[in-house]
């Protein structure tokens, strides 16, 4: 049982926020050095395992972040390919976004071929661009339901490098005060190499991100659809 003193360090850490998985916004990322840094600066076993603990439940939530952020985009995509006539890569595109739902993605070749399709299907949609006019009342219709997708997905995703990376410094500099509790350890190891993941394929999924929503954005407009958000956001990004 963890001792009062843990809890509390805990409660603390949940009441400031940072361990939510639902937040709208980044990490307070200072926060999350300084908190991961005084759980593993004191002495002894059991502040050891405080430190392990919080920093696994900030890799958990960066997960649910990052799972959240998959969903939402690939969805968008998958509903712009629905509305441009692009129905067979539209549903494969749906059920890749489905498993992110679940929270079932630490798979690293699971995320590597969603990081491929969604870059692919960032390029498709681009060309669409010059082939795709006013659409018809349907399509404009499914068009029209991307755009919470595009809003959450991007402004969400686009702010997961940094976080990530925040945490993996803090991982992986504490790594080494856990070497007398071998679980910790291991289970320590397990998070940073799922972390390090998806760090390894943000990169090309924000940038597939942007161009796709850009590209929605142009359809949207041509379409008379609100889509000011999306550019709000896409404005901030650049």
């Amino acid at each position: 049982m963890k001792s009062p003193r843990i809890q509390a360090a805990l409660l603390s850490l949940i009441a400031a926020g940072l361990l939510t998985a639902t937040q709208t916004h980044a990490f307070g990322l200072d926060s999350l050095k300084s908190a991961a840094g005084a759980a593993l600066s004191a002495n002894g076993q059991g502040s050891d395992n405080a430190g392990a603990d919080t920093l696994a439940q900030q890799q958990d939530a960066l997960m649910q972040r990052f799972n959240a952020s998959m969903n939402n985009m690939l969805t968008a995509q998958a509903k712009t390919l629905e509305a441009t006539g692009q129905s067979d890569l539209a549903s494969r595109t749906l059920a890749a976004a489905a498993n992110y739902a679940q929270g079932a993605t630490a798979d690293g070749a699971t995320i590597a071929a969603d990081t491929e399709l969604t870059s692919s299907n960032q390029a498709l949609i681009q060309s669409l661009l010059s082939q795709t006019g006013t659409l018809n009342g349907e399509n404009r219709n499914t068009l029209a339901e991307a755009i919470p997708y595009y809003q959450n997905g991007l402004k969400e995703g686009s702010m997961l490098s940094g976080a990530f990376q925040s945490w993996l410094d803090s991982a992986k500099g504490s790594a080494g005060s856990l070497l007398s509790n071998p679980m910790a350890a291991g289970e320590l190891t397990s998070s940073i190499s799922e972390a390090s993941t998806v760090a390894r394929n943000l990169p090309s999924l924000i940038n597939a991100w942007s161009g796709t929503s850009q590209s929605f954005l142009t359809l949207a407009n041509a379409n008379q659809l609100d889509a000011g958000q999306i550019q709000s956001i896409l404005a901030a990004l650049n």
